[in-house]
């Protein structure tokens, strides 16, 4: 079994085409989707669609911000709107964790306790034990803080694929990972990061400013 591990794709359909179709390239059994498909990007409901084809071949969970989307959250409605009730209740219908058998893994969006505790590439043992007590996995999918990385604790791999479409970690191009038999390779994918810039500053999207910043500088700040 074979898998693409994708987080964090927030509505930039640019870059997630251009990773499925270095995925594809590849070839995959499994699209493994770790959540927050839709807000920020210019095109939120063309990434659930697009992911959506994929059907039974897809695993995927809700991130925070999808959540925010069923709930409409204040500053978000925008997104929510265009996503649309019916991309909406299938959002709200995803769980906040699948495992993955075939690779002794979990798939969480944040950590196995939160969608939106944060957990760094350099966070103390003693942190990281604690978010992994009780989890029987070898290798735990995490996302959420748009940061590409893998690290060890004991016979435990912590892996974040990092984000497809808003990376923080300095480097424009795409994030996601390939999944073979319980080992992970980390990919990075170019796409045009200026006409997705472009297609931000054209609508009329709340926080436009900061999601473009953040777009070109590939950091959060």
């Amino acid at each position: 079994m074979r898998s693409a591990v994708l987080y964090d794709v927030h509505g930039n359909l640019a870059a997630l085409d251009a990773v499925l179709a270095d995925a594809e390239a590849e070839g995959f059994d499994r699209l493994a989707l770790g959540g927050d498909m839709a807000l920020f990007g210019p095109e939120p409901a063309g990434c659930i669609d697009r992911l959506r084809e994929y059907d039974a071949r897809l695993v995927a969970i809700k991130g925070n911000t999808d959540r925010y989307l069923v709930d409409r959250v204040d500053d978000f409605v925008w997104w929510a709107d265009r996503v649309g009730e019916e991309r909406l209740r299938w959002l709200d219908g995803l769980a906040g964790r699948q495992r993955l058998a075939e690779d002794d893994a979990l798939l969480v969006h944040a950590t196995p306790r939160s969608d939106e505790e944060v957990l760094t590439p350099d966070a103390d043992d003693q942190t990281v034990d604690e978010i992994l007590a009780g989890v029987p996995e070898r290798l735990i999918l995490c996302g959420h803080i748009h940061i590409q990385y893998r690290r060890t604790r004991g016979t435990r791999e912590i892996v974040n694929p990092g984000s497809v479409g808003l990376p923080f970690d300095g480097d424009q191009r795409a994030a996601w990972a390939m999944l073979e038999d319980g080992a992970l390779a980390l990919r990075r994918t170019e796409y045009d990061v200026e006409a997705v810039v472009a297609a931000v500053e054209a609508s009329d999207a709340p926080l436009s400013e900061r999601i473009t910043g953040r777009l070109r500088r590939a950091r959060g700040d």
